[in-house]
């Protein structure tokens, strides 16, 4: 049982990588850097187009964080990404 356990949460943690990941690469495509100073400062003067992700329209930020929220999550075993 406990190595089952052991296979899920690994797997969860794989999945939450990955979707992090997705997050950091949207964030050193969109700004140039990974340096969050720099990102923080720069959000007000980058334009923002629509992306359709899913079937939906999202912009780039709200893509950002909902991939860095989604990967956090995982990686702690919260809710909805618990097993």
């Amino acid at each position: 049982m406990a190595n089952k356990a052991g296979l899920k949460a690994m797997i969860m943690n794989r999945i939450a990588d990955v979707i992090f990941i997705l997050g950091i690469i949207l964030i050193i495509l969109t700004f140039k850097t990974s340096n969050l100073i720099i990102v923080f400062n720069l959000i007000n003067f980058v334009q923002f187009d629509l992306y359709n992700f899913l079937g939906f329209n999202f912009n780039i930020i709200s893509l950002i964080s909902f991939f860095l929220f989604v990967g956090g999550v995982g990686k702690s075993a919260q809710l909805l990404l618990h097993t």
